[in-house]
This record gives structure tokens, sequence and C-alpha cells, in this order.
């Protein structure tokens, strides 16, 4: 067979004819180049492709000179700093000292890291070279250089591939502030995060929806948002229930002089979706030191974690949080999320319903509904919601659609009970009273008709009624606790009252142990016995003295805390005791959320009613959402204390509004001197606890 010899490598070795008959290294023969060549012959002997000429193929392939090409330009050599350029090894030697090296990149002058090719040269001196021709590689260095080839593709494309996931994925961490597991599903990807805990997804760029979910309470929340591809952190907070906090780190050379230079803390309690960039630390601690270059005097750095607190679940810590600091109704997802969890239970519900009714009546409407639909039977659940719709003007309508329902539902206690609750002043008394006759054995009944004989004057016929009300159902009882407290002092009764209120403060802590505190004050007041202040001056679980000291001086006391009396329920109380005008003026620089928690009925009524009188708009729109009344019952309010005609036995106000309303429309000038003493005098035999209204009698000028 006649092949080709473009390089004339038959003249050179004769014994290559011996292969003409060999496709792969005919093809190589008739390419021209010699290392083709040589590198068919080194194939074949490796792969044992040609058995019968094994000895011809060692021979030839031990032979590299005889496939040498010319020299094509001068290889790079010289080293710096032992890195560079040289040629190493020796193979095939001749006699006149030639032989064939190895050219490389080399480290420490001599070991050769990266092969470059092989030279036919002659050594003239240290590191001086004669060089002759080309080499092909020996079989190894083919092999290295082939493998490295190999390992530098497979390097671009892993990082292609890696780039390409990189650009078309995006981390997201969730977090779980929940004491139960939550499970997630986003896209086709589904986890359980555990109580407390955080996990990740990698997730494809783009639109996704999901929803976070538990067995009993069902979906708690809902992802709906575009992940992009960045080097940001895409932050879930389920419902916003972990306490998530961005904290800056300063490091410093010098020790700063207050604490409050070393950083800051930004705290993001109800945020559900964030993203954040530049963390240096996430999810874990900052060392206590770094180094920083002499030209440094600061260093900060970021930090992304969530706290925890032993034996308080993250949305607890969450909710304190956002009390202490007016943001509670960012909190009401997690709330929400957190009653659900719960089966709804009586804490957690009323919680979540009292942030919903600071947020707006149609938000506390929408979620007493939701919750209704779980509990349909919940009575007080639905007197809740028409007082809701009685906010917003349903008043009429409600009427007509439960005296329907009482008229269809003649032996239902609860339907008349219902629709009862809906009228008002005498009329709505009779009403309770001829179902109570119809019901003897209905507790909502008859603690609505304890209310209701009381508020009206009829104290001995609501104590009776109590009495009998305590052996039928002591929650219900328990509810009317106030009313019994007053009940008692009406009846001239305040060494019972005092018992009552003794064994209350005993049993209860807060907010509530905190006011039944200030009502043990005025009645020991009155009856002159006893250490009267003993339980404002200290309370457990209080460790800022703040609610113990707004309470303080509500009763007339100072602050034990002095840096507390610039506290705006503090200044408030203090100054309502003797100055009307210089309380309305400041109630307008304080918000509604710094003084819902802690100013009495009493208060209130006395500060609505005052500026109701002197038509004080700007105070009476920031009053009005914290008045406990129905606006039917607070428009008669306003008509009273502005000196009107209105009839009182059409309406239902509480003794502590009744005796603040008495005392303000005393202080109507177009009134007759005598009017304005008799209502003075009402008042204060009103207001059985000798609070805030009888200190307002004796100390507000006329």
């Amino acid at each position: 067979m006649s092949i080709s010899d473009p390089a004339n490598l038959f003249q050179r070795v004769p014994e290559l004819r011996t292969f003409s008959d060999d496709p792969k290294i005919s093809r190589a023969i008739e390419s021209g180049d010699p290392f083709k060549v040589y590198r068919s012959l080194v194939l074949a002997r490796l792969f044992r492709r040609l058995p019968q000429h094994k000895n011809l193929l060692k021979e030839l392939t031990s032979e590299r000179r005889l496939f040498a090409k010319p020299l094509k330009g001068t290889p790079s050599l010289g080293t710096i700093n032992s890195v560079g350029f040289s040629f190493v090894g020796e193979s095939e030697r001749d006699t006149d000292g030639s032989h064939i090296a190895l050219h490389a990149f080399v480290i420490l002058f001599g070991i050769p890291l990266i092969p470059m090719g092989s030279y036919v040269v002659l050594s003239t001196g240290d590191r001086q070279w004669q060089i002759y021709a080309r080499a092909p590689l020996g079989i190894m260095g083919w092999l290295y250089t082939r493998g490295l080839a190999l390992a530098l593709v497979i390097m671009v494309l892993s990082g292609a591939a890696h780039s390409y996931h990189e650009a078309s994925n995006q981390d997201l961490t969730v977090l779980n502030g929940f004491d139960v597991p939550v499970k997630v599903k986003i896209g086709d990807q589904t986890l359980t995060v555990a109580a407390m805990d955080r996990a990740t997804l990698t997730l494809p760029v783009g639109h996704l929806l999901g929803e976070a979910s538990a067995d009993k309470a069902g979906v708690i929340d809902t992802y709906d948002q575009s992940l992009e591809s960045n080097d940001r952190h895409n932050i879930w907070n389920i419902a916003g229930a972990a306490p998530l906090v961005a904290n800056t780190i300063i490091y410093r050379k010098v020790k700063p002089a207050t604490p409050d230079e070393g950083g800051s803390q930004i705290v993001y309690c109800g945020k559900r979706l964030l993203e954040f960039s530049d963390i240096q630390y996430l999810f874990t601690e900052p060392p206590q030191t770094l180094s920083m270059s002499k030209h440094q005097d600061t260093l900060s750095v970021k930090q992304l974690t969530v706290i925890t607190q032993a034996g308080t679940p993250g949305v607890m810590s969450c909710l304190n949080y956002a009390f202490s600091h007016g943001q509670e109704k960012d909190m009401l997802p997690a709330l929400e999320a957190n009653a659900a969890l719960k089966g709804w239970e009586s804490r957690s519900t009323d919680i979540a319903l009292y942030v919903a009714n600071s947020i707006s009546h149609a938000e506390a409407l929408r979620l007493n509904r939701k919750i209704l639909k779980l509990h349909p039977e919940d009575v007080m659940l639905e007197r809740s919601i028409q007082d809701l719709r009685d906010d917003i003007g349903e008043h009429e309508t409600m009427l007509k659609e439960y005296a329907q329902r009482a008229s269809q539902h003649a032996d239902s206690s609860s339907e008349q009970y219902l629709y009862a609750s809906l009228l008002s002043g005498v009329e709505g008394l009779q009403a309770m009273q001829d179902l109570a006759q119809k019901f003897p054995k209905d507790a909502n009944i008859l603690r609505s008709l304890i209310w209701r004989k009381y508020v009206h004057g009829d104290s001995r016929g609501a104590a009776q009624d109590l009495l009998q009300l305590h052996t039928l159902s002591p929650e219900n009882a328990s509810r009317l606790f106030d009313t019994e407290i007053r009940l008692l002092l009406a009846q001239q009764r305040a060494g019972e009252a005092l018992t009552l209120l003794d064994a209350a403060i005993n049993n209860s802590k807060g907010v509530e142990r905190a006011a039944r505190a200030l009502e043990f004050s005025e009645v020991a007041r009155q009856m002159g016995s006893g250490d009267a202040d003993k339980y404002l001056r200290s309370m457990p679980e209080d460790d800022d003295d703040k609610l113990l000291d707004i309470y303080r001086a509500r009763a007339g006391l100072s602050p034990n805390n002095v840096a507390n009396r610039e506290l705006p329920a503090v200044k408030l109380s203090e100054s309502l005791r003797s100055s009307p005008q210089q309380t309305l003026d400041l109630m307008k620089r304080f918000s509604t959320i710094q003084v819902r928690a802690h100013l009495g009925t009493d208060q209130l009524a006395l500060l609505y009613g005052e500026a109701s009188r002197i038509n004080d708009q700007a105070t009476k729109d920031k009053l009005q959402a914290l008045m406990p009344m129905h606006k039917a019952d607070l428009s008669v309010f306003e008509q009273f204390v502005r000196g009107e005609k209105v009839n009182l036995n059409e309406v239902d106000f509480e003794t502590d509004v009744l005796a603040a309303a008495y005392f303000i429309r005393s202080r109507n000038p177009q009134l007759s001197s005598q009017e304005r003493q008799n209502l003075r005098q009402l008042a204060a035999k009103t207001d059985v606890l000798q609070g805030i209204v009888s200190t307002a009698i004796r100390q507000w000028q006329s």
C-alpha cells in the first residue's frame, strides 16, 4: 500500500514501512508531523495493539531523536527567586554529550511543575545550553500534559457549571420563632424547620410561591416573592416571629469611654421578608478581638443572629420587645399564627385580639370572625364581634339581625342573651331581668344583669345576684371582680373589699397586680387602717420599676426611680391631679401607644370629658379610641359633660365614667351654682374608690 510521506520519515526511519498497513500510524505519517507519528507508536505499544511488532515498537519509542523536529525559536529560560523555566532531566545521551532534556516550568530551580516540551540539547556550562532540535515528550511527560489539560478543562467546566448554578439559584434562610416544628413548602421543595431553629433552601431564581404550616394550625404564613441571584442574604422570618437582629460591632484599639460607642443593634421583630448585604458573621459569633493595621483605630463588622432566651419562645421574646417599644402592631401576623398553633387557647387568642383591636376595628373584626368560625358556640366571642360592629356603626343593622335570630330561637338562652346585650339603659336592664327569670341557670345572662343593676344604682340587688353567680359559675363571677369591689364599697363593706384585693394581689402579676395594688391603696386609705401603700413599694418581675412607678403616680406617690418621672403615663398622672389644661397639653405631645396600657378608665373619662367640654378636638381624636364606650354612649357622654340635657337612663356608664361625667359637667359656668354643687356631690358619692375623680374635685380650680 502506497502512502504519502511529506516529512520523509521513511528515509529517516525505514522501519516505519512495517506499519504502512496500520490505519492510525499511516494517517500520522501522512500528516507530516513526526510528533504525531511518535505518539501513534506510543499508543500502539501501550494498548498492545500490534503484538506481532512488540519489539519493534519498543525500539522505536525508545529513540525520540528519530522523530525530532527543527527549532521554531528559542525556548524561554531563566528563573527569578528559584521560579521560572529551565531544562531538567537527561535521557538518550549521545557520545558527544548531547541528550534529550525536558523544558519545564520549575520551582526551587529544578523541580518541574508544568512540562512545556522536550529538546535535544548540549550543556555548555552552568545553566548554559546548546539547543539542536525539538523532541517529542516521553510517555510519562505526554500523559502528564494531557492529564493536566484534562484537569484544566474539568476545572473550567466545573467553574462554568458552578457559575450557572449560582446565577440560576439563590439561598433562602427560613427562621422559625415558634416552639413547635413548622413545615415549609416552596415550589417543589419541602422541609421541616425545627422549633426555634432555622434552615436553608437553595431555590431557583424567579417568582416563587410557598407556605409555612403546622399539622393542627394549617397554613400560618405564605411566601410570595421574586428571588434574584445576588450576594445578598435572603431571609424568610415565618410570620415575623423570630427575634432577628443585625448587630454592628465596632472594634477599637482604645476602649470606648461609654458602652454605647461599642456598636449598634437593629431588631427585626414582626418583619417577614428581608435582605441583607455585607454580613461578615451570619448566625455565628464574632471574635472578641480583631487585628487591625497600624493605620486603623477602629474596625466595624456586621453580624446577623437570632436572640434566644432560655425557656422563652422567640415569638414571645419579640412580643415583649414590641410592647416595650410601641411596635406591637407589627406582631399581629406572628400572634395570630401563635394562637393558631396553640389551638386558639384563651391567653394567646386574647393577646392577638388586643393587638388587632389596636390596629383597627376592621382588623379586630376580621380576626374575631375567623375565630368564631372555629368556635361557633363561643358566646363571649360573638359579643366581642357585636361591640366591634357597634363601633363601626352597625348597631341598627345588628338590632334587626339579632331580633330575628332571637325570634327564630325562642328557647335558646344564648340567642336571647345576644339580642338583649344590644339594648341599652333601662330597656336593656328590663330585658335582662326578664331573661333571668326565664333562664335562671344561664351565667351570661346573670352576669350581665348584675352589671346593669349596679351601674343603674341597684347595688343591693346586684350584690344578691352576685352571690348566686358565685355558686352558679365562679369563672363568670371572677369577670366581675372590679364590679364586686365597688359593690362592697357602695354597701360600706370596705373590709371585705380589702380582703378580696389582698388575696387577688398575691395571685396576680404584671399590670393586673399593679392595678390591684392601686385599688388596695385607695380602699385602705379610706379605712385608715394598716399600711395602705405596702404593695406599691416594690413589685416582683419589675426590674426597671417602670410599671410600679406608673401606678405609684396614679396613687399620688412619688416614683421610686427618679428617672421614671419622665415616663408619659407618670407625667400625665401627676399633672391630672391638679391641672386639667396642662394635662391636655401634655397629651398632645404623647402618642396613644405610649399611654393606653396604663391610664385608668377614670383618668381617661376626666381627660376626654374636659376635652369635650372645652371643645379640644385634637385631644378628643387622640383619646376617642381609648375610651371603653360604644359610639352612641360616647355621644351622650359628650353632650352631658357640655351641660346639655340628656337622659342617662338610656345609656350604661361604668361608675368610674359616671363619676367623671358628673364632675366635668359641674365645671360648666352656665349651670346654676346649686346644680353644680349637686353634681360634685354625686361625683364624690359615685367615686366609691375615692380615686382621681375625688382628687380632681378637691384640687382642680373651677
